[in-house]
C-alpha cells in the first residue's frame, strides 16, 4: 500500500503552491492576484472574506474570515476543492510529476441575499429580549464570567447581556437545542450596531458543547455589511488610551485586572480593519501568544493600517509561558489566572507611552 508522507510533501512543495494551486485550484485565481489581500470568498462567495497570506507560495496558507486560519496547503486544497486529503496527495504528486492532473471546480457562488430590514428586526428582537446582567434571571451568565475570573470586569462592560433562550444552530442551520446565551453587541468603526456575538451556556453558566461537528456561529450574520471594523465596545477610551484584543474574555481580563478599557475584535482577522474612534492616540493590542503566530502576524497588519492615520499601537504579548497543554497558546485570560503580576506590563507600556509624548 502505497503511504503518503504528508510532511515530506510540504517539504517538496515549499516555494510551489502558488503554481500548483493555478494548476489544481483555479478558485484562487483571484486570491492568488491579490496575495495578501482580501477577496470574496472561493466557496462562498460574498465580498472579502478570504485571503491567502503573502508567504503562500511557501507555505500554501490563508484564511477564511469568520472560521479558521487554514495554515497550509495540502488542507487549502481539501477545502477549496472539496477533496480527500488522498486525493490531494496524489494530485500534487502527479502535479510534481509533470503527469496529467485534475483541476477542481473554478466557480464563486452566487451571494446570498440578505433581507436587510428583517434582519434586523431579528437583531432588535432578541438583543430586547436580553436581560441585564445585573438581573436575578442572568445568574448563569454571571455564573459564566465568574469561572473565568472576569464576573466584576462583565458587570462594569457596556453592551453585554444575558439572552435566557435562543435557539442553537450549527452552521447548517439546523436547530439543536434550545439554550440561555451571553450576548455582546457588535458594532463596526462607525460605532453602529450591525450584528450580535452570542456564547451559549447552560443553566449552571458552562458553555455549551455538544462536539466540534455542531459548533454554533458565534456571530449572527450583519447588516450593513459593507461597513469596516466589527468589535465590542465594552468600556470607554481613557484620555487618548485604549486596547483592542481578540477574544471578549481577554478584553475582560484586563479590565479585572488593571481597570483599562478594552475592546474585543472577535478574531485575529475581524481586528486587522479595526480603527478607533476620534480622539484615540495610542493603542494597546492585547494579542494572544498562538503557536503559529497568528496573532502576532494579525498585529503587524493592523499597526500598519492605524499608522497613516497617526495612530500608535504597542503590542503587548502575555507573559505566561505556552505549557504543553495548551491546545493553541495563550492569551491575557490565561495570564489572569497563572500570574496577575504579569500585567504590570501594561503599567510599564503606558509610562513608555506618556514619556514619548511628553
Amino acid at each position: 500500500m502505497k503511504k503518503r508522507n504528508s510532511t515530506e510533501m510540504k517539504r517538496r512543495m515549499e516555494g510551489r503552491w502558488l503554481a500548483a494551486f493555478k494548476a489544481l485550484a483555479p478558485a484562487l485565481d483571484q486570491a492568488i492576484d491579490n496575495l495578501g489581500t482580501n477577496v470574496p470568498c472561493p466557496v462562498e462567495g460574498g465580498t472579502d472574506g478570504f485571503r491567502l497570506f503573502k508567504d503562500a507560495n511557501y507555505t500554501g496558507g490563508g484564511v477564511k474570515q469568520s472560521w479558521r486560519i487554514i495554515p497550509e496547503g495540502i488542507d487549502m486544497l481539501m477545502w477549496v476543492n472539496d477533496w480527500s486529503f488522498t486525493k490531494v496527495y496524489d494530485e500534487l504528486e502527479a502535479w510534481l510529476g509533470d503527469k496529467p492532473v485534475e483541476a477542481g471546480p473554478k466557480y464563486l457562488p452566487k451571494p446570498k441575499p440578505v433581507d436587510e430590514e428583517g434582519l434586523r428586526k431579528w437583531l432588535n428582537r432578541i438583543w430586547k429580549e436580553a436581560l441585564p446582567l445585573t438581573d436575578l434571571a442572568a445568574y448563569p451568565a454571571r455564573a459564566y464570567f465568574s469561572y473565568r475570573w472576569v464576573n466584576t470586569a462583565a458587570l462594569s462592560a457596556n453592551d453585554v447581556r444575558f439572552h435566557p433562550c435562543l435557539n442553537y444552530k450549527d452552521k447548517q442551520g439546523n436547530v439543536l437545542g434550545k439554550f440561555g446565551a451571553v450576548l455582546s453587541l457588535v458594532r463596526n468603526n462607525e460605532g453602529e450596531p450591525v450584528a450580535i456575538h452570542r456564547t451559549f451556556i447552560t443553566k449552571g453558566g458552562l458553555k455549551v458543547n455538544l462536539g466540534k461537528t455542531h459548533k454554533p456561529k458565534k456571530m449572527t450574520p450583519s447588516v450593513n455589511q459593507r461597513s469596516k471594523g466589527r468589535h465590542i465596545r465594552l468600556f470607554a477610551p481613557q484620555n487618548g488610551y485604549l486596547g483592542v484584543s481578540e477574544g471578549l474574555e481577554t478584553a475582560l481580563a484586563v479590565y479585572q485586572a488593571k481597570q483599562f478599557p478594552v475592546w474585543p475584535g472577535l478574531s485575529n482577522t475581524i481586528l486587522q480593519s479595526f480603527a478607533p474612534p476620534k480622539g484615540v492616540h495610542t493603542i494597546l493590542n492585547f494579542v494572544d501568544k498562538d503557536r503559529n503566530k497568528a496573532g502576532e502576524n494579525a498585529a503587524e497588519i493592523l499597526r500598519a493600517n492605524l499608522a497613516p492615520k497617526g495612530i500608535r499601537v504597542i503590542d503587548l504579548l502575555p507573559p505566561t509561558p505556552i505549557l504543553d497543554t495548551d491546545e493553541k497558546g495563550v492569551d491575557w485570560a490565561d495570564q489572569l489566572k497563572r500570574d496577575v503580576s504579569g500585567f504590570g506590563l501594561i503599567d510599564q507600556a503606558l509610562a513608555f507611552s506618556r514619556l514619548k509624548q511628553a
